[in-house]
């Protein structure tokens, strides 16, 4: 009994065991963490823009060849420099002769080349553009390359022009003229050049021509302009892919060395004069939603040697993503979903110009905007960050330009189009990192002034608002546009 309570009370004294503690749980990993932090950019990869052998036909046609790739695939581009200067009184003419060429040869009809085009794995399209003319020929090398040249040279040489297909191509153009006026960016493009350049000026309607231009047109008008401005002197090949000049020199050779040179060449246009005021002009859209904005001036062409020190101005000003107008327009107000400035580049005469679709309630807030920010980046010298940011963007984005042949044969047209050395891609990244930042500021101080700046809008004439307590409010459009105190017009649709 004894040696039991002694127990007992030597138990009670003995130290307890300290309690068992938890440890806490780890926090929970978050599988998106990773996001947060913004990985480091991949070490910059030399890359050489590809140069153009040329040679020439003994017809005196340039052949510019860029040899690249291993598959056995060939871009074939004839440019013709017959744009809207040839058409001379009548608007509309020298694209509407590119569009009968496909329509049949002498010995094809177009549904003849269509079948023989897709029996050679061949693709073939006839594109008309302000400055020029181009058939594009992507086909295979090896055994299907020479009848797929035959068929471009018929094409190109043996047109038909048939008065059945005359008549539908007519219908065609006119009909898409017509539907296009349902669309704000086509009539404010109208309006823009027609303001611009006037409306009788070659370069005051776009290419296709206007309905009556093209309506007023005859079959004997595209023969005439055809035999005129399509021969040898006015032609230029432009060859991408896997092609050396010792196989493809006796191809064309054989296909469009007899061609002839004529006597018509590049027309001579009137000078367009910039504006000397601000100059606002309205255009209805009725039932738009958006206001289509272009606001612009005249630029300089694509071969003199400004030409670079504008495209870092305006590429700052509105050539990419992360330029001053789009970071205004869509980041800052969000009155659209993007807002972008460039050159319509030509020979002799360019634009520039900046567009926009833009809420219709926000249509004058848009434009005024606009004004402004062309005003604070004229003469403004760019920052270093700035530089650096425009020089890689315009030097990094070079090779998508060549990415394939077709694209590499599509930018290489430039050479002959505009007269430009066949090493002008090669050394384009060169030319444009050797842009100061002053000269950047010159270019824009000359380019961007709104005080010699047109703006055309084409949109709604009033749309209806919520008014914040519930119910609606109307806004007038052009009543807007007219109080921001500058010359306004009010036209009709195009």
């Amino acid at each position: 009994m004894i040696r039991l309570v002694l127990l007992a009370t030597l138990g009670a004294c003995a130290p307890k065991p300290a309690p068992v503690v938890a440890e806490p749980a780890p926090p929970p990993v978050d599988p998106e963490a990773w996001r947060a932090n913004r990985p480091a950019a991949a070490p910059a990869k030399a890359w050489t823009a590809p140069v153009a052998t040329q040679f020439t036909l003994s017809n005196g046609v340039p052949v510019y060849l860029v040899k690249q790739g291993d598959l056995p695939l060939l871009s074939v581009r004839l440019i013709m420099k017959v744009g809207r200067d040839a058409n001379g009184d009548k608007a509309g003419l020298a694209a509407l002769a590119a569009n009968m060429l496909d329509e049949g040869t002498k010995t094809r009809d177009g549904a003849k080349i269509a079948a023989d085009a897709a029996m050679l794995g061949a693709d073939l399209a006839v594109s008309p553009s302000a400055e020029s003319t181009t058939l594009t020929l992507d086909a295979l090398t090896g055994d299907p390359l020479s009848p797929s040249l035959d068929l471009l040279a018929d094409v190109a040489l043996n047109p038909r022009f048939d008065k059945k297909d005359f008549a539908r191509v007519v219908d065609e153009v006119v009909t898409g003229i017509v539907a296009a006026r349902a669309e704000p960016r086509d009539v404010a493009q109208r309006t823009f050049l027609a303001q611009m350049y006037g409306s009788k000026h070659p370069y005051g309607v776009p290419t296709v021509g206007t309905e009556a231009s093209v309506k007023a047109l005859k079959l004997a008008d595209v023969t005439r302009h055809y035999a005129d401005q399509w021969h040898a002197g006015n032609a230029a090949l432009v060859v991408a892919g896997n092609i050396d000049e010792a196989t493809l020199k006796p191809l064309l050779e054989s296909r469009f060395g007899k061609w002839k040179v004529g006597k018509a060449g590049r027309s001579a246009v009137t000078a367009p004069s910039a504006p000397l005021k601000t100059r606002v002009v309205f255009v209805e859209q009725p039932g738009a939603v958006q206001s289509v904005i272009n606001a612009g001036t005249v630029a300089p062409s694509r071969t003199t040697a400004d030409y670079w020190p504008a495209s870092v101005a305006i590429t700052l000003f509105g050539g990419m993503f992360s330029s001053r107008l789009n970071m205004n327009l869509r980041e800052e107000h969000g009155w659209s979903y993007g807002a972008y400035a460039g050159f319509a580049d030509a020979r002799d005469y360019s634009l520039l110009v900046a567009r926009s679709s833009v809420q219709a309630d926000k249509t004058a807030p848009a434009v005024a905007e606009v004004l402004k920010e062309m005003g604070a980046q004229a003469g403004r010298v760019p920052s270093p960050e700035e530089m650096t940011l425009v020089r890689d963007y315009l030097v990094k984005s070079l090779p998508g330009n060549f990415e394939t042949n077709a694209s590499a044969s599509g930018t290489f047209v430039n050479l002959p189009l505009y007269g430009l050395p066949g090493d002008e891609w090669a050394k384009c990244g060169e030319r444009v990192t050797s842009v100061t930042a002053e000269q950047a500021a010159l270019a824009g101080k000359s380019l961007l002034d709104p005080a010699k700046t047109l703006v055309v809008v084409a949109g709604p004439r009033s749309i209806e608002v919520d008014d914040g307590k519930g119910g609606k409010t109307k806004v007038d459009v052009p009543g807007e546009l007219k109080a921001l105190g500058y010359e306004f017009v009010e036209l009709p649709r195009p």
